[in-house]
């Protein structure tokens, strides 16, 4: 469940059941305010209580005076300031005539006159309580010259009620903000859970697991969070190895360049020092195989780091140029020639740059990098092709410079699990030679693709014509 439906589900039960706790408490009030009155003593109770001889001694002084005719016989109502001496500070007295029902004359507490801040609160409490904080009774009380009506009202409970209430009032809001302040601060104390769990990841804790939250965004967050450490943790592990295997790595290569380097220089000694002249040109072709292997093995590390270091900045060996086109097809003859004296048979479909398909005469490329890429496809094709058959190499211009080279393979079923070639462009089975064309030529914005079709291999380069194509 998400936190803003929970949370309005929150306020809405806590809503409710504070309002029920409030009607329930202000129901209750006169049970608490006589409760009180009974169980506290008077030196303790905080608010007033009327007398209960009130009604005797007023029937009883009532009889010493004279009702007014009207409120505007002023002697007689003057006449009765004693009488309404009866009354304390909380009660009021209104005498109206029996009869008539006219109003005669009157008292009113002076508590209620009381100078601020007092007066200002209880008429906003007494508002807002209503009739609830005074007790009004009426009755017909015997005078020195007849009966009339006298309404009196007790304000002693308004010093229990008034605050009564403000207290029920602040105990339900308090109990609401408690459970809402309560949930939020649940989620706070969460969410700084995840602060610590990220900064830990952060400083480099990646074991710690991030505790679990919930079902809710901020539990859903913790989950992910905790996914990515350990996808983080996972990642840095697997760094680690190959950051180890690359060192492995390096360290071979380099005792294996170590190795023929030590011979090479052994064979060019003796060769400077002129001993057995008669085993000279044996010398000499030893000098050159092991030269062969040097550039192998040093092929190979370019190739490798090209392919799989993905980190590798190659911006600076990159130059691109408009190259001409009579450069690619040369390269493309040579290559062919190497091929034939290697015992393959060869068929071109070059264009000519002065005829009427050689309307590009240039294309984007790196001299360096194109070499290189000739030199991986045509030493694939030298390891791996089948000599019975021809091999094609065709050159366009279309649009792009395109150049293709198809050959055959000489066992179509000698191919890995997976159902890739076995060895066809793949330097001790990874596929460097293939897999580096295929990066320089991106270098170049160009394309290298491959087309595998039964025993038929094909191997398209494109190059772009100018610059502000790709």
């Amino acid at each position: 469940m998400k936190i803003r439906t929970r949370l309005f589900l929150l306020v809405l039960v806590t809503g409710i059941c504070c309002l029920t706790l409030f009607r329930t408490l202000w129901h209750n009030k006169w049970r608490a305010y006589y409760l009180l009155a009974e169980n506290l003593p008077s030196n303790l109770r905080l608010f007033p209580m009327q007398d209960n001889n009130f009604w005797g001694k007023l029937s009883r002084e009532a009889k010493k005076y004279d009702v007014p005719e009207s409120e505007d016989d002023k002697e007689a109502v003057d006449a009765l300031e004693s009488f309404f001496a009866v009354a304390d500070d909380y009660t009021g007295i209104s005498v109206y005539g029996l009869e008539d029902g006219l109003y005669r004359a009157g008292y009113f507490p002076e508590t209620i006159l009381w100078e601020e801040p007092f007066n200002t609160f209880f008429q906003l409490t007494y508002r807002w309580v209503d009739e609830d904080v005074d007790q009004r009774f009426e009755r017909a009380v015997e005078f020195k010259n007849g009966y009339a009506t006298v309404m009196v009202t007790f304000y002693h409970s308004s010093f229990f009620i008034v605050p009564y209430a403000v207290v029920c009032l602040f105990v339900c809001v308090f109990l609401f903000l408690f459970v809402l302040l309560f949930f939020v601060g649940k989620k706070m104390k969460t969410i700084v859970r995840l602060e610590q769990a990220v900064l830990q990841m952060s400083s480099g804790d990646l074991i710690t697991p991030v505790a679990g939250a919930g079902f809710d965004e901020i539990g859903i967050l913790a989950l992910e969070l905790d996914k990515l450490r350990a996808t983080l943790h996972e990642n840095f592990g697997r760094e680690q190895k190959v950051h180890q295997s690359n060192r492995e790595l390096i360290a071979a290569l380099s005792h294996d360049l170590r190795t023929p380097l030590t011979i090479l220089k052994g064979y060019l000694e003796i060769l400077q020092l002129g001993h057995n002249p008669d085993l000279q040109a044996e010398y000499i072709g030893r000098c050159m195989a092991k030269a062969d292997d040097l550039k192998e093995m040093t092929d190979r590390m370019f190739e490798y780091a090209l392919v799989f270091d993905e980190a590798a900045d190659f911006a600076n060996e990159t130059r691109l140029k408009q190259m001409p086109i009579p450069f690619f097809l040369d390269s493309l003859r040579e290559h062919a020639d190497f091929l034939r004296l290697a015992g393959f048979q060869t068929q071109l479909s070059l264009l000519e740059p002065d005829g009427e398909d050689g309307c590009c005469m240039e294309a984007l490329a790196d001299e360096t990098m194109v070499k290189r890429v000739f030199n991986n496809l045509f030493s694939n094709i030298i390891k791996y092709a089948d000599k019975k058959e021809a091999v094609f190499i065709s050159a366009s211009a279309a649009e792009d410079f395109t150049i293709v080279v198809k050959n055959r393979i000489p066992d179509p079923d000698a191919k890995k699990p997976d159902g890739t070639l076995f060895g066809y462009g793949a330097a001790e089975s990874t596929q460097i030679g293939l897999k580096s064309a295929g990066k320089m030529m991106e270098r170049m914005n160009g394309v290298l693709q491959l087309r595998t079709e039964e025993e038929i291999f094909e191997v398209t380069l494109r190059f772009l014509n100018d610059a502000g194509r790709g």
